[in-house]
Parts: C-alpha cells; structure tokens; sequence
C-alpha cells in the first residue's frame, strides 16, 4: 500500500484517503518514522510533486540503473588501466544502444489500433518510438472520459471532463486559441511531457488531424539531437581524435537527415548520390587519402556489377579471350588415329605396336599379381612346369595346387 501512495498517480484526496486507510490497516499511525515520513510527502510523493517536470525518474531508480550498466563491464578487482578500458567500452555499449533505438524510431511503420488514424499517424512521426507507446496508451484511454460542458465564447476556452459512471472525478481543459496551448487540472502534462486523456480528449472534440506543436516536448521528439550534434561538432578539444569522432557523430546525423528525404524520389537519390561521391573524391585527393593522378569520374563508372554467369552443373568452359588452353581431343590407343576409341578401332585385330614389346622372342609374355605378400604366375599359353613332368595347359589353376608346388621347391 506504501509504494501505491508513492508511485501511482492520483489526485491529493484520493492520495489522502489511500494513506489514512494504510495507517489503519498496518496500524502505523503512531509510528515516528512514518510521522517523519509524512511530513516529506512534498518530496516524494507523485500526488504533490504533480506540476514539476521529472519525467518519472527518480534519483534512486536512476542511480540503480547507472550501477546495474556499469556492473556488466567495471569490477571492484580491476586495476587502473583495464577500469578505462572497460568504462570504455560501457559506454560505446551506451551508444550503440541509442543508435539502436533511433533507428527504430525512424524507420517502421506501427500497427493502428485506434479509431483515431490521424491523431496517431501524427504521434508516430513526431514522438520517439518509447514515448510514442506511452502516448499511444493514453489516446487509447480518452474514449473513457467525456465533455459534460464547455464555454467557447471566453478567451482562454473552458471544457468540463468528468471519468465514465464518476462524476465526482471531474478536470477542466483549458484551450487559447490563438497561440493553440491546452493546460489541464492534472498537471500531467507539466510532470510528464506527455499530453494527457483529458487534453486528447479535447482534441477529438475539436476535429484535429495532428497533434499541435505545444503538446510535444522537444526531448522526446525525434529531432531533439538535430541542434545538439550541431553544437558538438562545432566544439574543439586538444585531443584530434576525440574532436574526429565528435565531428563523424554529428555528421553522421546529417547525413541520415540528408538520406530520409534523398531517398523518396528516384531523381533526388540519382542526383546527390552522384554529389555525395564527387565531393567525397574531392576531399580524398584534398587530404592525401587518393593520388591527384586519379580521375574523378573514373570512380563513378566503377561499382558492383553482374557476376560472370557459369553452369550449374560442371566446372564450365571458359572463352579463348581468357587465354586458356584448347581442349586436347583424344586418340585411339590402338592405331593412334583421332574419331574413335579402341573398342570401336577398325583395326581392332591388329597386333600391339612392337616398340611395347619388349619381351625376347621365343618366350611367352607372364603377368605378375601379387597375393598375400607371395607372387605367383599366371601362365597365358605355357604349360605348368613340376620337376621333370609337364603338366597340360590349365590357365584356371586353383590357389591352393599353385601353392603346395610353390612350398615344394617344385615351381
């Protein structure tokens, strides 16, 4: 009940009545501590701080949330030199995750949910993406109030709200038409930043298409960093290398704000595409980053092009201007001419070339096969020799009779 009367956001009697029934309940009424506590109700409860600008951050939660970031990369044991390296590193993690979330904030397109396509196009393109859902929840809930009575005829204009079956829960929205600036009872919009029900509520009422400029908080809106790169990039530090990466980080805004609107025609994107190269060629030989020699318009032909188109199947074959070898056309190895093979040779009966033939005449040509580490002859046309005796021609010798001669000494 203590954190609901701290953080939730309700008007002071209400605030009253939810702290009366936690004293009761908890039975804390006599307590010094909440006394004391009470007493500072001004500094820290949302009901009184109403009408001040926080934003919703309190200095403990902003504390907490600092020490939760560095923890990940800064240790109590680490000396010097590697706490800078990694506070380092936190914060390019810091930006790299802002960086991040502003290109979620530019490039999409939410889902509508709501009767009201105007208002919240106009909310999408002003607000960041984070506030954007905030705003969201808060159109989504001003169907739940309504206009019981209004007075246009005095300057500012006066509109009476009162909640759905509450009508002891009434606001008043206040409206000059002149400079079109919306105040309200709650004070939302001065705690927040965010325009709350009861002024969009109003806005309904009164037919607009977008939100008016007063309702949008520069801070959250998606060009609040326009004006402050600017201002870094101007500024000059001792270190070259820090005013490097100050000046590439405010460049690197323009140059998004440059491409959001380069990129809605084709004629623009052509145009300052060419523009952007030259002028970066330019600056290339200015600084010594290219020789002089070069030229400008040469780079402009150069880009990614077509790749070589190759089968799908197969290594391909690559043209005679590449400079490779023709393909060699084989030969029959029986004669030696080209259009066949030696199964197809018209001379297929012919006897080898003689220059093969290197066996002496009178003596038949063996083959040698190996088998088990062991070597043995197979005969072709001579007939199997054992001891004085000559044996018939059998080419189909089995194993085993080759080698009971061959342990014999026979063979």
């Amino acid at each position: 009940m203590f954190r609901h009367c701290m953080l939730a956001d309700m008007e002071i009697d209400e605030y009253e009545a939810h702290w009366e029934a936690m004293l009761n309940e908890c039975g804390v009424r006599e307590v010094e501590w909440v006394k004391d506590l009470y007493t500072k109700k001004h500094a820290w409860a949302i009901a009184y701080i109403r009408g001040r600008f926080f934003a919703g951050v309190r200095t403990t939660s902003r504390c907490e949330s600092l020490h939760a970031k560095l923890g990940r990369f800064v240790e109590s044991r680490y000396g010097v030199l590697e706490f800078v390296r990694n506070f380092q590193r936190c914060v390019d993690f810091l930006r790299d995750t802002e960086n991040e979330l502003d290109f979620r904030s530019w490039y999409g397109t939410p889902v509508l949910q709501t009767e009201f396509v105007e208002l919240e196009k106009s909310g999408w393109t002003m607000f960041t993406r984070e506030m954007f859902l905030r705003f969201w929840d808060s159109l989504k809930r001003c169907v739940r109030v309504r206009i019981c009575e209004f007075n246009e005829t005095e300057n500012p204009h006066a509109y009476t709200l009162q909640k759905y079956r509450r009508p002891e829960m009434n606001w008043k929205v206040y409206r000059d038409p002149v400079a079109n600036r919306f105040t309200c009872t709650c004070m939302r919009m001065e705690s927040f930043g965010i325009p709350c029900v009861h002024i969009l509520s109003v806005c309904v009422r009164l037919d607009l298409v977008e939100i008016p400029e007063s309702l949008v908080l520069r801070r959250w809106s998606k060009a609040a960093k326009m004006e402050v790169h600017n201002q870094c990039g101007e500024q000059h530090t001792a270190d070259r290398s820090v005013t490097y990466r100050t000046r590439v980080g405010a460049f690197s805004q323009l140059c998004k704000r440059l491409g959001r609107v380069a990129c809605m025609s084709d004629e623009d994107f052509k145009l300052y595409s060419k523009k952007l190269l030259s002028d970066a060629l330019f600056l290339e030989i200015k600084n010594g980053l290219r020789p002089s020699t070069d030229d400008l318009t040469a780079a402009q032909d150069c880009g990614v092009k077509d790749p070589i188109r190759v089968r799908t199947k197969g290594t391909g074959r690559m043209s005679q201007a590449c400079g490779s070898a023709p393909k060699t056309k084989r030969k029959c190895s029986t004669c030696g001419k080209l259009g066949h093979r030696r199964t197809r040779c018209p001379n297929g009966g012919a006897q080898p070339s003689p220059r093969n033939d290197k066996s002496p005449a009178g003596i038949n040509k063996r083959k040698r096969s190996k088998f088990c580490g062991l070597t043995f002859l197979s005969m072709q046309q001579a007939p199997v020799v054992v001891g004085e005796k000559t044996q018939p021609e059998n080419p189909c010798q089995p194993v085993g009779y080759i080698w009971e001669h061959f342990s014999n000494g026979e063979v």
